[in-house]
């Protein structure tokens, strides 16, 4: 594996020699504006393995993306190889549905040390709800990006993070009966401890995700 060779898959040409916050944030937008979050394997028939080198063949060789485990995995060791203090983190994501988290985690995110602070960094959820920069680990403050405001929310070691939604506009909310009108202020995404995570701790929810109906 060679990190020249990954950053010309994320098209980064930016400094790369000391391990500070401007740094990670500039790798961190090129990996999520050039690689995918994606699970096509399960539909091509094949199977996901959290390998690293079979992870990074797949991402950085044969140019796919890939789903949460694969893509933060694949940052851990980026960022690790760069200098910085990196810890993989479990995650529980929310299920709107069922207006519940699940019992096991199921997603991978980082946490890095850096300067005295703490950042999570997550380059694998997709969607309306993908992190465009690191975000500081600190509770209840509003940390506004692209794609909207975020923020964490921490009650007795677990951490919550939550987006800010936009607000709706119905004409006559006292009449309005939609479904689709939502009344809540933050849309909740996952939660997630501080306890350090082995990668042998994913893959059994890795395969779940692979063949569960």
């Amino acid at each position: 594996m060679d990190i020249k060779e990954y950053f010309a898959r994320i098209s980064y040409r930016g400094s790369h020699n000391k391990p500070d916050l401007a740094t990670m944030s500039d790798i961190f937008q090129h990996h999520i504006r050039a690689i995918a979050y994606e699970n096509l394997s399960i539909h091509c028939g094949e199977r996901i393995e959290l390998d690293l080198e079979a992870t990074y063949n797949k991402i950085v060789r044969k140019k796919r993306g890939g789903w949460c485990m694969e893509n933060n995995y694949l940052l851990s060791w980026v960022l690790k190889t760069l200098g910085y203090d990196v810890t993989l983190l479990g995650a529980k994501v929310y299920v709107p549905e069922l207006d519940a988290y699940p019992e096991e985690i199921d997603h991978l995110l980082l946490r890095v040390e850096l300067d005295g602070k703490s950042y999570i960094v997550d380059g694998g959820f997709g969607m309306a709800y993908q992190l465009w920069q690191p975000m500081e680990l600190i509770s209840g403050t509003d940390q506004p990006q692209t794609p909207g405001v975020f923020r964490f929310q921490e009650e007795n070691g677990t951490w919550y993070l939550e987006k800010v939604k936009r607000k709706q506009w119905v004409l006559n909310p006292s009449t309005s009966t939609s479904p689709n009108v939502e009344n809540e202020v933050c849309r909740r995404v996952y939660l997630f401890t501080l306890q350090p995570r082995d990668i042998e701790e994913f893959r059994g929810c890795n395969a779940h995700l692979q063949t569960a109906p």
